[in-house]
């Protein structure tokens, strides 16, 4: 079956289009390749975004996954929207990456090599030796052993768009962010640009907290790596955000002030302890999402689990992540079937509005991770930073941030060099390298070196079948 569906789209009935190839010169329509489009977490929203994005209503979408099943389904839900909304877009099934790219004007990625399976073991094996990482997508030993599986397929995806595709444009969501969009950038000449909504959730909550209408009220300079940025510059409704902001906690603290828990896209929470407690002890603030932020700092998730709950940090498990993929599909198949509806506003993702700006000619400017170019004077030139951004048709340009306070900086350090690292190593097959990355992860500092090194050889080995560069 699959040997005779490689060269075609497939809509969601099963019917093939004419041959790709053929299709791809005549098309003339926006091409939007949504690779892990099978995802239930972020491929429903985004569609949803799309067809609510003026500009967007005529584009082709090409549902790339792995799960034929999935796949089908999600190429489903976007024809039937189209339909119900009398909208004039189509959406296609495939599984092969030549019938995915060919003529592509965008890919966007979501994708998680190895799946749940692979990351049970990236949080497992490290709780052996004392570490309890609360998402374990980023940095940590679940960060590492998830971007060094993840190099080789973003490699040869980079690529396949460059052969098939050389002027499309890329839009990663997948972590660790900064290590996978920076691969692209070392082997290719796409525009490519890392995603994240973590700055939308600090925006909502100083809404909250300020009484606010709209995100226009702020402005901030901000800058760092995705999950561990720190707004070094707040105006609120023109005045000192900072000056507004000590006063309104007087002698309390951060998190004291905050009526609600802060909750992320699991629907897990966190009080903002670690966050409260990073602006008094450093003096700014930085992103406000406990979960991931801890991950960037030794002591709170580490030695036993008594921090966790001092802190009230919440661990995404491999059960939550399960259950939330499972309701994802019954919800799927709900939206199919008519007995559930997507919202008619837009989320606070960009993606749509990344390629509506580009496709009408105008500009759009926010958060954006790319390459450091200067807009982080005292970073690493040539690493992937987080920072805001203008996108128009002359690509991505990131705005100046300048340079990150010096005691930001030695927290943030630490994590660029060794992100560099993993991208190296990932790319040469370099043992060495992805360990000396993993002796220097803060969240390792309390282990013995060789304690490290087995850990780590025994993630490499778990997950063996898609590390093949170290074997």
């Amino acid at each position: 079956m699959r040997e005779k569906r490689e060269k075609y789209f497939f809509i969601a009935n099963g019917a093939a289009s004419d041959n790709v190839e053929m299709e791809g010169k005549m098309n003339k329509k926006c091409r939007i390749v949504m690779m892990g489009g099978g995802s239930v977490n972020w491929s429903p929203k985004l569609i949803n975004d799309f067809m609510l994005t003026k500009g967007l209503e005529e584009a082709e979408y090409v549902i790339f996954d792995t799960d034929d099943k999935i796949g089908e389904k999600m190429a489903a839900l976007g024809n039937y929207l189209s339909h119900k909304r009398g909208l004039s877009c189509t959406f296609y099934y495939t599984y092969d990456q030549k019938s995915a790219f060919l003529n592509a004007d965008y890919v966007i990625i979501t994708i998680s090599t190895g799946g749940l399976d692979a990351m049970a073991h990236d949080l497992e094996i490290p709780e052996e030796y004392g570490i309890y990482q609360t998402v374990g997508d980023t940095v940590g030993p679940g960060g590492w052993a998830r971007g060094l599986r993840n190099i080789p397929v973003f490699a040869e995806t980079a690529m396949n768009i460059q052969k098939y595709a050389p002027g499309a444009v890329v839009l990663n969501y997948t972590n660790p962010m900064a290590a996978l969009t920076k691969v692209f950038y070392k082997v290719s000449h796409l525009q490519t640009v890392g995603l994240c909504h973590g700055l939308f959730e600090v925006y909502a909550l100083l809404m909250k907290l300020f009484g606010l209408e709209s995100e226009e009220q702020i402005k901030v300079r901000f800058g760092g790596v995705n999950h561990f940025f720190w707004i070094t510059e707040l105006r609120i409704n023109g005045e000192n955000g900072y000056d507004l902001l000590r006063k309104k906690i007087g002698h309390r603290s951060f998190a004291d002030i905050v009526s609600e828990k802060n909750e992320d896209e699991p629907g897990l929470q966190s009080n903002l302890q670690v966050c409260s407690e990073l602006f008094s002890h450093y003096g700014y603030l930085p992103y406000t999402g406990d979960r991931h932020i801890s991950e960037f700092l030794p002591s709170y998730l580490t030695f036993n689990k008594k921090n966790l709950a001092h802190y009230q940090l919440e661990r995404t498990s491999i059960g939550n992540r399960r259950e939330k993929r499972q309701k994802g599909i019954e919800k799927l198949d709900a939206y199919l079937q008519g007995t559930a509806k997507l919202p008619n506003e837009r989320s606070r993702e960009t993606a749509a509005n990344i390629i509506a700006a580009k496709e009408k000619g105008s500009e759009f400017i926010d958060v954006v991770n790319l390459p450091n170019v200067g807009q982080i004077n005292n970073l690493p030139l040539s690493s992937v930073v987080e920072t805001l951004g203008v996108v128009n048709n002359a690509g991505f340009t990131p705005l100046t941030v300048g340079d990150l306070p010096v005691q930001i900086l030695n927290l943030i350090l630490p994590h660029v060099y060794n992100q560099n690292l993993i991208v190296e190593a990932g790319l040469e097959g370099d043992l060495e390298k992805a360990l000396f990355a993993l002796y220097n992860d803060p969240l390792c500092s309390h282990m013995r070196l060789p304690d490290i090194k087995e850990m780590g050889i025994r993630l490499l080995n778990a997950h063996r079948d898609y590390v093949p560069q170290f074997f």
